[in-house]
């Protein structure tokens, strides 16, 4: 598993653990609270057509293990 996958999954958890324990907050607004923040980012970097193309791929693949992730290296 690739180091950045590692730390995404470990802040992920944080801020779902975050919303489980605040009254005022929920895991679903968390999630998409957190999706639309990583969107904002790739958006700066790539076209709508080209994160639309990433977010059919990935749920196209969620029942497989772990997503793929290239550094271009």
């Amino acid at each position: 598993m690739a180091g950045e996958f590692s730390i995404a999954q470990k802040c992920v958890q944080q801020a779902l653990g975050t919303a489980d324990l605040s009254p005022c907050m929920n895991r679903d607004a968390m999630s998409r609270a957190l999706l639309s923040e990583l969107l904002s980012i790739l958006a700066t970097q790539h076209s709508q057509a080209d994160l639309k193309a990433l977010l059919d791929y990935q749920l196209d693949n969620l029942d497989e293990d772990q997503f793929v992730i290239t550094r271009g290296c």
